[in-house]
């Protein structure tokens, strides 16, 4: 398989997307210092909504859904779609519940909320323990995947991806606390919406146009978007998506990241818009990889070779860096931009992860035992377990090359990806 060939411009789009994400985090540790564990840890509660959202939006789109959904429309049709419908209806649930019940409590952690309302400090480390648990293996898998696609593809070693990734997040994110963790999620939105668009229109200039997109797809069969079967053994249908998918990702609208995200704003009105504006941004980063999934289809349609069946790639995982690769090799730069792109998913996942993890155990554990210590010395121990959750990810990410089957059935929203690797041979041949 050909792999994706470097050019200068390349090298400098790469830096730039790392200097700048440094550079945030650098400012706010040295210049903007964080005094308090409440300016650490919420930014003194005074952030400003649009942020916020933004912030909430790129915490929770990884990598995995720039390889998985491509090439879930490519394989199947775009009945996926209906998934974001159920996003948009835990985000109302997040708004109009969530919010008004945990913002006017001034929560720092979420476990809080468990304690105050059970009584109970077992309840509370019980879902700590859990919470903290399932956050450390989303982030782990978060940032060994890109890694994984880009060894196959690109010949970039594993352990270099997620070192060089793993530090840069870890560092920033400890010296700056919440403030950095959320503009850098600002800066990585812009690279990460901007390299999906230009693939996406680079693409359809591949094809001639939008029309010759949707012509080859109806034939294919891929723009397929009335399954109604109740029958839950249906890959993709309206119940499943809709009513699955919200139950799915009403855990990421109360988890440590989002109880941050929601206590960080001033008022209860600014929380509930904060939420609220996730739902036309998600409906917006969805739309434009199922296009780019369409793009995919109808691009290897027109060159009647797909790449699966004839060996070019291992897995569907891979063919958006092989269309990257085989399609863009000659546009200086664009490699440059989807490098940037997949590891804007992996650090905001990383830096909010690790930024939580870090509160989880300062607030609920350590909390009775350093509540009349000095500030300074509680913000400085909230940096070192910053950094010491950090190190865990890099390592369990650099592990997750030992485990025996698809690393992303660990984490939340991966069986896309799942399901494309262990059943390849579903796909319908595009030469028929």
């Amino acid at each position: 398989m050909k792999r994706l060939e470097f050019h200068v411009a390349d090298y400098v789009v790469m830096l730039f997307f790392l200097a700048i994400s440094s550079a945030i985090g650098i400012y706010y540790g040295f210049f903007k210092k964080q005094r308090t564990t409440e300016e650490y840890i919420l930014g003194n509660r005074q952030i400003h909504l649009v942020p916020v959202a933004l912030s909430l939006a790129v915490t929770f789109q990884s990598a995995s859904s720039i390889i998985g959904l491509p090439s879930e429309v490519y394989l199947y049709n775009i009945m996926v779609f209906y998934i974001t419908f159920g996003i948009s209806l835990a985000n109302i649930v997040q708004a109009f519940v969530i919010v008004p019940l945990i913002h006017p409590l001034r929560l720092t952690s979420a476990y809080e909320y468990l304690l105050r309302r059970f009584k109970s400090r077992g309840v509370q480390l019980l879902g700590m323990t859990m919470g903290m648990l399932q956050t450390l293996l989303y982030v782990s898998v978060v940032l060994y995947s890109p890694a994984l696609a880009l060894e196959a593809v690109a010949g970039i070693p594993i352990w270099l991806s997620v070192v060089l990734i793993g530090c840069i997040g870890t560092v920033y994110t400890s010296i700056g606390g919440m403030r950095t963790v959320i503009w850098t999620d600002v800066f990585q939105f812009v690279m990460l919406y901007g390299g999906i668009t230009v693939i996406l229109v680079l693409g359809v200039s591949k094809i001639g146009s939008f029309s010759n997109v949707y012509e080859l797809s109806l034939k294919g069969d891929r723009l397929k978007f009335d399954e109604i079967n109740p029958d839950p053994r249906i890959r993709h249908s309206v119940w499943g998506c809709v009513i699955g998918g919200m139950f799915n990702w009403l855990p990421n609208c109360c988890n440590q990241s989002a109880i941050q995200r929601i206590s960080s704003v001033q008022t209860k009105k600014h929380a509930r818009i904060a939420t609220l504006l996730n739902i036309p941004l998600d409906f917006i980063f969805t739309s434009i990889l199922i296009l780019t999934g369409l793009v995919l289809y109808a691009y290897f349609v027109t060159q009647a070779c797909d790449p699966l069946e004839s060996d070019k790639i291992s897995n569907p995982n891979q063919l958006m860096i092989y269309f990257v690769a085989n399609v863009f090799s000659g546009v200086p730069g664009l490699a440059g931009i989807f490098l940037a792109t997949l590891f804007s998913g992996a650090l905001s996942s990383l830096s909010s992860g690790i930024n939580s993890m870090a509160t989880n155990t300062f607030q609920d554990i350590l909390g009775n035992a350093l509540k009349d210590g000095w500030q300074s010395k509680k913000t400085l121990i909230l940096k070192l377990l910053s950094l010491v959750y950090g190190i865990l990810a890099v390592i369990l990410a650099y592990l997750s090359k030992y485990l025996t089957g698809p690393v992303t059935q660990v984490r939340l929203g991966s069986q896309l990806i799942n399901n494309m690797k262990e059943f390849p041979s579903s796909c319908q041949c595009i030469h028929k």
